[in-house]
């Protein structure tokens, strides 16, 4: 069974936000910022990887986001094989954005699905060493 696993939202500025995020709101660091080259920059805040709050600065160019369109999708962490997972999808008829890849850092396979509604959901395997109860 999927848990959900984080949100993704678009930031205007990374330093600002992970200051936000860490020093007013008090959650930790717990991953990054790491710049994808031509992609975005992401870093991870939270209390745990349990669940936790995914930022992104995207670097195509774009007008700066403003309320109502910071959101970019939704995560879900699956407890079997992810190929298996999202075939099992595919033959329901759920639309595959993209289909089972490697995370940017490698760590990890990943895939996206779209919902009815056109929201993007994230699709990822545990992270090694976490255990889902």
């Amino acid at each position: 069974m999927p848990r959900f696993l984080h949100t993704s939202i678009f930031v205007n500025d990374m330093d600002e936000s992970i200051a936000f995020y860490t020093e007013k709101l008090g959650l930790e660091l717990l991953d990054g910022p790491y710049h994808y080259p031509g992609n975005a920059d992401m870093a991870f805040v939270g209390s745990d990887w349990n669940s936790y709050v995914e930022l992104v600065y995207d670097l195509e160019a774009h007008p700066p986001y403003e309320l109502g369109n910071r959101y970019e999708h939704l995560a879900l962490e699956v407890d079997e094989d992810l190929t298996q997972y999202v075939a099992g999808l595919r033959a329901e008829g759920v639309k595959i954005l993209k289909d089972v890849y490697k995370s940017p850092s490698g760590t990890r396979a990943i895939a996206f699905v779209e919902d009815p509604n056109g929201i993007p959901i994230e699709l990822l395997e545990p992270r090694k060493g976490d255990v889902l109860s």
